[in-house]
């Protein structure tokens, strides 16, 4: 056995014995499905720390890391200024349970950089983001029904996972329709049938089934619709936000949704996340109206502390002129090998967020692992995207062209 292969080989036997030990006690052996590398076999990697664009494994290699916490880390891991904030905020308090003046100050943060949030409520997920944002336009409307497209995810929530999963109950099923991504003739007719929709809740860019980027019709007649049939327009943007600008996408696509849902970047690697919208209907949520919503660590001093530090890194000037830059040149590099090879890869980006996607899905396993063997951490599922971080180097994408040029006769 060459001697690169039998230390993979034993890597590969300390994963899977955490993993035997993770799944006593964890269903699946773990906190998030995707995790479980389910998606491309084999056992996932257990992470002991990172730092910067890297992180060191509990199998004792050090991993390029392209997944950066689902796309929350823009920062990269560990950022020294994030770091020392929060380690201030924690000595002040974990958690009150009461209202404290870091979350007016991040809440005005969100409402000047995002156009639809006069009022922005802080939650401690997307999920939670979504779910919220969900009930608040039922009770703003008085209508029962939603729209969703397959190609976006929003969460675990009943209606987000209508049609997909098991034990979602039937009256919830019969609330939900789910459409196809840029397709608005299918939104259109639902709206004209069904006075009863709510909402229709999108994400600006699907990044959950691949990247796939909206036609600019399709969102422009997704605002044009819903305002005439007077349903909600609803902006996921858990991915998205700050991701591209100081703000969200609709910023640079210049549509203003009724309510927007962010996550991810804005807490800064903590569970922090918030949704926004008009004041007349964020207005609506208690204790101001009747639409109930709560939550013990909803703006955790902590947590904000995290985010905050992150938004005013990230508001620099030239910080996403470099961060973009950079991740168009590492992209056009990986379009060179791609194309020389004559490889059956297409590289799908948008701004500092990529996908690999390939003709045959099936594929994207063998991939992922060579990969993995030469120190490439993407996002363990064919369909997820994968981030460019401020943290990633040129060393870094020097690496990783190597590792895919090295991959050249598989990818044929």
């Amino acid at each position: 056995m060459a001697k690169e292969s039998l230390t993979n080989y034993k890597l590969q036997i300390t994963n899977y014995r955490l993993f035997r030990e993770a799944k006593k006690v964890i269903p699946g052996g773990v906190n998030s499905p995707v995790r479980s590398f389910k998606a491309v076999g084999g056992a996932p990697v257990f992470i002991k720390k990172a730092s910067g664009s890297k992180f060191l494994a509990e199998d004792g290699k050090t991993y390029i890391d392209y997944c950066m916490s689902w796309g929350a880390l823009l920062l990269g891991h560990a950022h020294s200024e994030v770091v020392s904030g929060v380690k201030k905020a924690v000595e002040k308090g974990t958690s009150y349970g009461a209202a404290t003046k870091a979350e007016t100050e991040f809440a005005k943060i969100i409402t000047r950089a995002i156009p639809s949030c006069e009022l922005a409520r802080l939650v401690s997920s997307g999920t939670e983001a979504a779910m919220s944002a969900i009930r608040v336009a039922r009770g703003y409307t008085r209508k029962n029904k939603i729209i969703k497209f397959k190609e976006c995810y929003h969460g675990h929530s009943d209606y987000f996972l209508s049609g997909k999963s098991a034990g979602i109950p039937e009256n919830i099923s019969r609330d939900v329709y789910s459409l196809d991504y840029n397709n608005l003739e299918q939104a259109e007719e639902a709206l004209e049938k069904d006075k009863d929709i709510a909402c229709v809740i999108v994400e600006p860019i699907a990044a959950n089934t691949g990247l796939i980027l909206p036609l600019k019709s399709f969102l422009e007649g997704l605002r044009k619709l819903t305002l005439k049939h007077k349903a909600l327009l609803i902006f996921d943007e858990v991915i998205t936000g700050f991701r591209f600008c100081f703000g969200g996408v609709q910023n640079i696509f210049g549509i203003i949704p009724d309510l927007t849902c962010l996550g991810k970047i804005i807490g800064g690697g903590f569970p922090l996340a918030c949704f926004g919208g008009k004041k007349e209907i964020m207005r609506h949520l208690a204790p101001l109206g009747s639409v109930y919503q709560a939550g013990t660590l909803s703006g955790n001093p902590v947590a904000v502390q995290a985010g905050l530090k992150t938004l005013e890194i990230i508001k620099k000037p030239g910080f996403y002129k470099r961060l973009n830059e950079k991740a168009g040149s590492f992209y056009k590099k990986i379009d060179g090998i791609i194309e020389n090879k004559k490889t059956n890869i297409v590289l799908n980006r948008f701004g500092a967020m990529f996908h690999f996607s390939f003709k045959d899905k099936k594929q994207f396993s063998g991939f992922f692992h060579n990969l993995l063997a030469q120190g490439i951490y993407l996002s363990p599922a064919g369909d997820e995207v994968c981030f460019v971080s401020a943290a990633h180097t040129d060393k870094d994408f020097e690496i990783t062209l190597k590792a895919l040029n090295h991959l050249k006769e598989r990818l044929v």
